[in-house]
């Protein structure tokens, strides 16, 4: 997810459930300007400040990615599609993206 999108929601969840930007950051143990670069979208959470974010904000953190297991499924059937179709030629360099892709 991109980082200035993240923290649009969340600011927006923050403004929704009436706190203020220094209230939710000791809510969830860090600091205003940390609580700041978050929101402004120049620092993504660590995973557990990510939690506390959407436990506080009473949100499902599966909400934020908007992605659900069948979601996956479609993506997945969607590659395969497109592989079956491709000509033979192009199956290394197409096997060779997506290990360098998972691979990250």
């Amino acid at each position: 997810m991109d980082k200035y999108l993240l923290g649009k929601q969340i600011k927006q969840l923050r403004i929704d459930r009436g706190l203020s930007q220094e209230k939710l950051s000791e809510m969830i143990y860090i600091s205003p300007r940390q609580m700041c670069l978050i929101e402004n979208g120049n620092s993504y959470p660590s995973l557990d400040t990510f939690i506390r974010i959407a436990e506080v904000l009473e949100i499902d953190i599966n909400k934020f990615f908007k992605i659900n297991a069948r979601d996956y499924d479609e993506y997945r059937n969607s590659v395969i599609d497109i592989v079956k179709m491709l000509d033979r030629r192009k199956l290394p360099l197409v096997r060779d993206l997506l290990i360098a892709v998972n691979a990250h």
